[in-house]
This record gives structure tokens, sequence and C-alpha cells, in this order.
């Protein structure tokens, strides 16, 4: 099997966030579940990075949620509400899987594959007249900055800017099934 088209794993990715937006409850729980114990297992270090640098904003939610929503007081936990922490943990299970479908696409993509598919995907834009060409510099030159900023000092100098060539393939044609079939189920349920 051929390696999938960056355009293809972005939009699978999207795809899962969508119909993750749909569900509540019980399945929106086992979603969430289910897709940080994949991203731990393929994807340690990105899911790490992500949920260390979003541990304010997991906190921020909880409280503001669980503390500040009005409702049933909960016995065990002074001051928490029983709507308020259900409506918290609905919110941080769209965040755990906004975050590990993040850690997913990052731990397949590199930082030209990824932006060789996001300039794929603005392939509309054209219409508009608007360049999805400068849209990738920009995004290229913002991301070479950022992995620079991170080897400082390792003595890289010279770098150029390349995007890989990617063909549509059989393999992308069942990505874009699958994510067509999450959104159909995420709509139509």
């Amino acid at each position: 099997m051929n390696r999938p088209h960056p355009a293809s794993l972005i939009l699978l990715g999207l795809a899962v966030l969508l119909a993750a937006s749909f569900r509540d409850g019980m399945a929106l729980f086992l979603g969430g579940s289910g897709l940080a114990l994949v991203a731990l297992l393929t994807a340690t270090a990105h899911l790490r990075l992500l949920l260390r640098r979003s541990r304010w904003l997991l906190l921020t939610m909880l409280v503001m949620f669980g503390w500040m929503t009005p409702g049933t007081p909960m016995l065990l936990i002074p001051g928490a509400t029983q709507e308020g922490l259900l409506l918290a943990g609905d919110n941080l299970a769209r965040l755990l899987i906004a975050l590990s479908t993040v850690a997913q696409i990052l731990q397949a993509l590199s930082a030209s594959e990824l932006v060789a598919g996001i300039r794929s995907l603005l392939a509309p834009l054209g219409l508009l007249k608007i360049s999805r060409d400068r849209i990738a510099v920009r995004l290229a030159l913002t991301l070479n900055e950022v992995e620079a900023s991170r080897n400082a000092g390792s003595g890289e100098e010279g770098r150029t800017l390349t995007l890989p060539a990617s063909a549509i393939g059989v393999t992308d044609l069942a990505l874009g099934a699958l994510a067509g079939a999450l959104l159909l189920s995420a709509w139509l349920t």
C-alpha cells in the first residue's frame, strides 16, 4: 500500500473532529477515550507535549464549567454542580479528541508534508483569486522558524524550502470514503 497524500490525512482528522462535535454523553466519552489511547500508543511524544501545553486550559475548563455552572450541588465536591461537571466532562472530552487527533497528524506528517497537505486543501481559494502558494510559504517559513528556535545553536545554516510532491492514490480514496462515512454517520445520528 502506498503512502497517503498529506491532504487525505488532514481531511480525515477534520472529519474526526467534526464527527466528535455531534456526539455527547457516553458516545463522546468512549470515542475520546479510544482516540486518546490510540494517540498515546502511536504518538506519545506529541500527545504529551500537547497535553503539557494545554494543562492550564484543561484546568480552567474544569473549574469554569464544574464550579460556575448553576445546578444540583454535589455533596462530596463542595461548590461543584452535577450539571457543571457533566458539561465540563463533555468539553474536556472534545478537547482531548482534538489534541489526540492533532498529535496523530503531527506524528504521521513532517512539517513539509503538513504544509503540502494544507496547500492542496487550499486549492478552492484560487477561485477567489487568493494565492494558496503565498499562504503555504508563510506557513512553511513559520514552521521553519519554530524548528530553528528549538534547534538553536545547532549550526544549521542555509535551509531551503521544499514541499513534497504526492499523487492521489487508492489509499487516499479509502481515507476519503472513511472521512465521508464519519461525517454522514455524525449527521444522521
